[in-house]
C-alpha cells in the first residue's frame, strides 16, 4: 500500500505588527524617561530606612563633598539660563555666547562667579580638576559687599528662573509639571556635619526651609 504524502507548507509568521509594537514602546520609553547626568563630582550617601522618593523632575540638587564643597545642578536647563542671567548681573561678570552655551552644558556649577570666563576657557580635562577642587563660596558672613552669599543668590535665581519659566507655560502644557523647583540636599556620608549644617543655615536665611536629605535605602535588616 503506497503512502500517503502529506503537503509540507512553510510555516510563515507575519512580525509586522511585533515591529510596530516594538517601535512605539521604545518611542515612548525615549520620550518618558529622564537620563541621569553624568556628574563630575559625585558623593557616597548614608543609608536610611526612609522610603519616600526624590522627585525624578524639577530640582535644585545640591551636593556637598566629603571636603564640604558645594556644587548646584537643576534638571530644567531653561531655568539654568535665566539664573544664569540674573547671577551675571548681580555680580558684574561678563559671558560671550560661546562661553553662555559651554556653561548651560555643564552638569554642575561648582566654580565662583569672578572665575567663571577663566574657567569656560580651559580644556575639559583642567575644567573637571578645578570643579573638584573649588565649590560655590557659602560664607555669608565673610568677605561679603551684598547681603547675600554668593550659594544663595545662585538659589534665589534658581528659584525665581524656575518659577518665570512655569508661569510663562499655557495652562493645558501645566498638566504633569511641578509649580516649584524642589530642594534636594545630597552630601556624602564622609562629609562633615557641620558643612552640612552651614547649608541649611544658609537655605533658611533666606528662608527656604522645605528641603529633601538624599540618602539610600538600607534595608531593616542590615
Amino acid at each position: 500500500m503506497g503512502k500517503i504524502k502529506i503537503k509540507k507548507n512553510d510555516v510563515w509568521i507575519d512580525m509586522t505588527p511585533m515591529s510596530d509594537v516594538m517601535v512605539l514602546l521604545l518611542t515612548f520609553f525615549m520620550l518618558s524617561a529622564n537620563f541621569v547626568k553624568n556628574e563630575v563630582v559625585k558623593v557616597v550617601t548614608p543609608a536610611s530606612q526612609t522610603m519616600a522618593k526624590v522627585p525624578s523632575s524639577a530640582t535644585l540638587d545640591i551636593t556637598i563633598d566629603p571636603e564640604g564643597r558645594v556644587l548646584m545642578a537643576t534638571d530644567k536647563v531653561v531655568t539654568m539660563e535665566k539664573a544664569l542671567d540674573q547671577m551675571l548681573k548681580e555680580r558684574d561678570v561678563t559671558l560671550n555666547a560661546e562661553q553662555k552655551k559651554a556653561f548651560l552644558a555643564e552638569t554642575q556649577i561648582g566654580i565662583p562667579m569672578k572665575n567663571l570666563p577663566e574657567y569656560l576657557g580651559k580644556t575639559h580635562e583642567e575644567q573637571v580638576k578645578l570643579l573638584k577642587t573649588n565649590g560655590i563660596p557659602t560664607d555669608s558672613l565673610q568677605n561679603r559687599e551684598d547681603k547675600m552669599s554668593e550659594f544663595q543668590l545662585w538659589v534665589k535665581s534658581m528659584k525665581n528662573g524656575y518659577k518665570e519659566w512655569y508661569n510663562g507655560l499655557e495652562d493645558v502644557d501645566k498638566s504633569g509639571v511641578a509649580n516649584k523647583l524642589e530642594i534636594c540636599i545630597k552630601a556624602d556620608k564622609q562629609t562633615p556635619y557641620s558643612s552640612v549644617k552651614m547649608v541649611i543655615a544658609e537655605l533658611q536665611d533666606i528662608n527656604e526651609s522645605r528641603y529633601k536629605l538624599v540618602t539610600q535605602y538600607k534595608k531593616l535588616e542590615d
